[in-house]
């Protein structure tokens, strides 16, 4: 099977594949030597990972908040 890459750099699955993998709305993706691998995955709430990693929801809020904000100045400072 084929799946069609648009202009939009848009994956468009096979119905078949998405219905054989339980119609998943979202996908983990990984770029392994050179092939693209996807799995169905999920999406968590920030509450719900802080709890899994043991730590309050406020200082993964503010974890959150200081990576992006480095991210924004370092591609600030490359562009």
């Amino acid at each position: 099977m084929l799946a069609k890459l648009t202009a939009k750099n848009q994956l468009t699955l096979p119905k078949r594949v998405v219905d054989a993998l339980g119609n998943p709305t979202h996908f983990e993706i990984q770029v392994h030597k050179g092939a693209l691998i996807l799995w169905p995955g999920r999406v968590v709430s920030l509450e719900r990972q802080a709890e899994t990693a043991g730590i309050p929801p406020e200082v993964l809020r503010e974890a959150r908040r200081l990576l992006a904000e480095r991210r924004a100045r370092n591609e600030h400072s490359e562009g």
